[in-house]
């Protein structure tokens, strides 16, 4: 290992490198321009005479010396942001911090607009739309790569705070004038036998991965007609086409302006579910994180 000194600008791009899996995304989640970035992962190879990241079809993994130092610098890290950054303190009218905010299409409408409201008191605060994938969300909160996750997500543990937002249930949604919206109520066998588009959530851990399976247990497969992974596309969709979508009763309240689609009660039970706010113990104390939940609660607390 070389004998020259870290500095924290470093250890910041080897975190960054480390939680992304690739210097381009590491740069913007950074602010900051991708050769400064290169750069300093290249003092950091220098200073502990390997390569420490390897590229490969999964993007850059961590050679094991990288691992090996992981935990001290993620530590590092964390106390920076947490207890140094700011004095420890978190002042929304000059931060130029970028807070990443996981959710479904449809949980950022409800959000991002509500935080966007904030400019009045947080005027160079921003924020990120981080989208559901296949990587678990307990992984990216743990990280600190997602600051707070918003929506239905019971399989978060382990470490995971959460704060109940609203509760929510679901409405089939059918374009005005669809045959099926003359009495104002559909039935289990006008259900079954229309077309649909169900919006999947498998793999994701949300809690409309349940509502899903047991749409498709109920709707015959040849009356499937789309799945789709987005809320509010299958949304729009709906209003052009004869479609059925099942979906939580906020996605209509989006399109009430629009006069375009119907909402009826589904004719088969489907559960409910609290709409929550989700964020990491190691980040509970953060002044940031908790501006963030504080802002976000009191945005959402009229629904």
């Amino acid at each position: 290992m070389n004998t020259a000194n870290l500095d924290l600008d470093q250890l910041l791009a080897f975190d960054a490198v480390l939680t992304h899996r690739s210097v381009s995304a590491a740069a913007r989640r950074l602010g900051l321009p991708q050769p400064t970035v290169s750069r300093w992962l290249g003092q950091l190879r220098v200073f502990f005479d390997d390569p420490l990241f390897v590229r490969t079809r999964r993007g850059m993994q961590p050679t094991p010396v990288a691992v090996a130092a992981s935990a001290a610098v993620q530590e590092i890290v964390r106390l920076y942001r947490s207890q140094l950054l700011h004095g420890g303190r978190f002042d929304p009218a000059s931060s130029t911090r970028n807070f990443a905010i996981a959710a479904s299409d449809f949980g950022h409408l409800l959000v991002l607009p509500a935080l966007e409201r904030q400019t009045a008191v947080a005027p160079t605060v921003r924020f990120t739309a981080v989208p559901l994938d296949r990587r678990p969300l307990i992984e990216a909160l743990e990280s600190g790569e997602v600051d707070v996750a918003v929506g239905g997500f019971p399989a978060l543990y382990a470490g995971v705070r959460e704060q109940r937002l609203f509760r929510e249930h679901y409405v089939c949604l059918l374009r005005k004038g669809h045959p099926l919206c003359r009495n104002g109520t559909i039935n289990r066998t006008a259900f079954e036998r229309a077309q649909h588009i169900v919006v999947s959530a498998r793999a994701l851990g949300h809690v409309h991965e349940e509502v899903e399976k047991r749409l498709l247990d109920t709707i015959p497969p040849e009356r499937v007609r789309i799945v789709s992974q987005s809320f509010l596309l299958s949304a729009l969709f709906v209003e052009q086409t004869d479609l059925i979508l099942t979906v939580p009763s906020g996605v209509a309240g989006f399109l009430a302006a629009r006069n375009s689609v119907e909402a009826l009660t589904p004719p088969l039970k489907l559960p409910g579910f609290d709409v929550k706010q989700y964020w990491h113990e190691r980040y509970h104390n953060d002044p940031g994180n908790e501006w963030l939940r504080q802002t976000i609660a009191r945005a959402l607390a009229c629904r």
